[in-house]
């Protein structure tokens, strides 16, 4: 019964007991929220009253009702109050009433559903040509409470003269543990018994089975009937009672409850959304008189994945005085009632080795990954065994990947064996480096399509993380060299300071484990790398911490070849630059330059001669050397278009259209900047463009346009903060007050 319909049921009480008090607004609404189960300090601060006059409200209407109806009534026993009297109404209506054999509902209300609700009561609509609708999920998603909720509904509405409810369940979950059902209709002729009885026609069970599927037919065909059929997953003539609802008169509609998919048209339940997680855990709470705080019913909804069972069974285990621990929903008699039934017969398998490889996987996997980590070859049986735990709503799949609910996955690693445990985690790593080796391992300093890498990331972390605990060394530098790419990248895109922790934490381990191993070539090369991302970060615990790498790296330089001291003694200067050592930068340009001069490889020389100028360049822009800057960008310029370096060609020129900026030539920079954002914009660069707006807002500032320059140096600040680069957006915050 729904909360209006009590409150049309508590007029109709006082109505025909002849007291008709005008009953406020207020009093109305306290009766509706107590309705709903809310208590009176939650009323109270709802309504904006103290609680004490709530509770002076809702006992006039205890008082009213107990003396309307004879009997104490009070906000705990008020439901049960209100469903005796209405069945009592009901009762005595003529014979014309719905007849049923629903079960009681074991909930105050129901919490979501709410468009799978309007969804299934349009299905059963007989406007609707669909004559059987299945309610799908995994196990614990409220299937069968849904679908009672539906038929209640259905049979106070009166569209239905008759309801009949079958359960092929053989137990039920209680906080107790599992208790079995007394009867349970598993097969077409207990279908046909519970039809027989609420049609009131017993007799005809007596007879031969085609003579009860043909005498049945016709009492279905004398009125509107609604047949539902719970857990239909778990029958044991699947086919034949399929058959027999294919047959069924118009007259009739079905709603089904299943693990499996079935060939009608379906209703899918998902998780609750949070909110509605949190709800039902707080209607739960109430119910078994508990008391916890919000931190508590947090980790409740996170350990319970917002499965509806899964929140009923753990706050039943609370209530009992078990610990909040989540293994005990996962593996206890949780598990054993939602997925042993399903796994059982799977065990020992190549659809069980791929329910437990998928579980490996943090995230959605791609259909190969997981058949070379469940190692099954045969297209085929891939194929059927992920349709097969598709159909028992184990696992979903979506734009060609596949994932489990958490406490699924949990589920799965618990029913993982030694034996195919240890080779599962040996091929993910193998499958993951292959997969390294053929999407990354690409120029970081350029632009790349990392697509394949991103849809992947997650995973790869994972295993990644995974060698690293178990110390496998040569892996992670495997992994490291091929995703190295894809990670710095990151910190163009999005939040320098949390993206990059990832790598920070990777280059960390690695250096110590080089070290320890004595592979100084790697750990040079690892040291570079944190140092220059520590650079990128640009605060000054940043810079501080990028000194000491950068010497250390330096000091190993004899073990590696000539093209990495060059571009480490480059990228030193870099550093300098950075702290505003120009002087101390240009001496380290000038090492680089004795090298470069060294060197015999053209490919090495074209390259490094670049960023040398590249870097010569920016040294001259900052100390006010313009015409030199010039000169040294536009050959690197030159340069970089020689070798199709897309990147570097792109940062020339904005240079270039600082420098004409400086120079008074604005048409030029106004070009260059222009053309730049575009193609910053173009590449996902969010870094590059938040320096093109900031150059364009320089460019505003100086022609006089102080609201177009306000408006990109606030676009560039937004886009520095949510990179993380704090520095740069405190700088365009400089610029904004003087355009105030």
């Amino acid at each position: 019964m729904t909360a209006d319909e009590a409150i049309a049921l508590l007029h109709q009480i006082l109505d025909a007991a002849e007291q008709k008090p005008q009953l406020s607004d207020t009093q109305l609404k306290v009766f509706h929220l107590i309705w709903l189960g809310e208590r009176y300090d939650a009323i109270a601060d709802t309504m904006d009253y103290q609680p004490d006059y709530i509770k002076q409200v809702s006992s006039k209407l205890w008082k009213l009702l107990s003396k309307a109806l004879n009997q104490p009534v009070s906000r705990r026993n008020l439901q049960t109050v209100f469903q005796q009297y209405d069945q009592a109404l009901r009762s005595a209506e003529p014979q014309s009433s719905p007849v049923h054999n629903l079960p009681v509902v074991n909930y105050s209300a129901l919490i979501g559903r709410e468009a799978e609700t309007d969804r299934l009561l349009n299905f059963l609509s007989f406007e609707h040509p669909a004559h059987c609708i299945s309610i799908e999920g995994l196990g614990g998603m409220g299937k069968t409470t849904l679908a009672l909720s539906i038929a209640h509904r259905l049979l106070q509405s009166g569209e239905f003269k008759a309801i009949v409810f079958t359960s092929a369940k053989p137990d039920r979950l209680t906080a107790a543990g599992v208790l079995p059902r007394l009867q349970s209709d598993r097969s077409l002729q207990d279908i046909f018994r519970a039809i027989a009885q609420i049609l009131q026609c017993p007799a005809l069970l007596l007879q031969p089975f085609d003579e009860q599927l043909a005498q049945i037919q016709v009492q279905l065909s004398r009125q509107r009937t609604l047949l539902v059929i719970d857990n239909l997953e778990t029958v044991e003539d699947w086919q034949s009672i399929l058959a027999f609802l294919y047959d069924l008169p118009i007259a009739v509609k079905v709603l089904l409850t299943s693990r499996q998919q079935t060939p009608f048209p379906a209703v899918a339940l998902a998780p609750l959304l949070e909110f509605e997680s949190i709800n039902l855990i707080q209607n739960q709470i109430y119910g078994k008189g508990l008391n916890l705080n919000a931190t508590v019913i947090r980790q409740l909804y996170h350990q319970t994945c917002g499965i509806p069972a899964a929140i009923v069974y753990a706050v039943g285990l609370i209530a009992s005085g078990y610990p909040i621990v989540s293994s005990a929903v996962a593996t206890g008699d949780y598990a054993h009632f939602y997925f042993e039934s399903s796994i059982v017969l799977m065990r020992n398998s190549a659809v069980h080795n791929l329910f437990m490889a998928l579980a490996l996987f943090p995230g959605s996997a791609v259909r190969e990954a997981i058949a070379y980590v469940a190692d099954v070859i045969d297209g085929q049986t891939v194929t059927q065994g992920l349709a097969k735990l598709q159909q028992l709503s184990l696992i979903n799949q979506q734009d060609g990947r596949y994932d489990m609910l958490p406490l699924t996955r949990e589920y799965a690693i618990a029913e993982l064996k030694p034996d195919f445990e240890a080779g599962a985690y040996d091929r993910r790593v193998e499958w993951y480096l292959t997969f390294a080796e053929t999407h990354g391992g690409k120029d970081w300093r350029d632009w790349q399509n990392y697509s394949p890498l991103e849809q992947e990331w997650n995973n790869l972390q994972e295993v990644i993380e995974w060698c690293i605990a178990s110390d496998r060394y040569v892996e992670v530098c495997q992994f490291w060299q091929k995703v190295r790419c894809y990670s710095h990248a990151q910190g163009y895109r999005s939040n320098r300071l949390t993206c990059w922790a990832t790598r920070l934490d990777w280059t960390d381990w690695l250096i110590q484990a080089a070290e320890q191993r004595q592979d100084r070539a790697m750990a040079a090369d690892v040291l570079f790398d944190r140092a220059w991302t520590l650079t990128l970060m640009g605060q000054s615990h940043h810079l501080q911490a990028a000194e000491s790498l950068f010497a250390k790296a330096w000091e190993y330089r004899n073990h590696t070849d000539v093209s990495f001291q060059i571009d480490l003694a480059i990228h030193v200067a870099v550093w300098q630059i950075e702290q505003q050592q120009f002087l101390v930068a240009s001496q380290w340009l000038q090492d680089a330059e004795t090298l470069l001069s060294a060197s015999s490889d053209a490919a090495v020389y074209q390259r490094l001669w670049t960023q040398w100028h590249y870097y010569q360049g920016e040294i001259a822009y900052k100390t006010q050397g313009y015409p030199q800057a010039q000169v040294h960008f536009q050959q690197a310029l030159c340069q970089a278009e020689a070798i199709d370096w897309r990147r570097v060609i792109f940062l020339t020129k904005d240079w270039l259209a600082d420098v004409a900026l400086k120079q008074g030539n604005f048409s030029e920079a106004r070009l260059l900047m222009e053309a730049g954002l575009q193609v910053a914009q173009e590449n996902d660069d969010d870094c590059r463009s938040a320096f093109c707006m900031r150059s364009l807002a320089c460019l505003e500032q100086t022609q006089g346009d102080r609201s177009v320059a306000h408006r990109w140096a606030e676009e560039a600040r937004q886009l520095f903060e949510q990179l993380g680069m704090q520095v740069e957006a405190e700088e365009t915050s400089e610029l904004l007050q003087k355009l105030i």
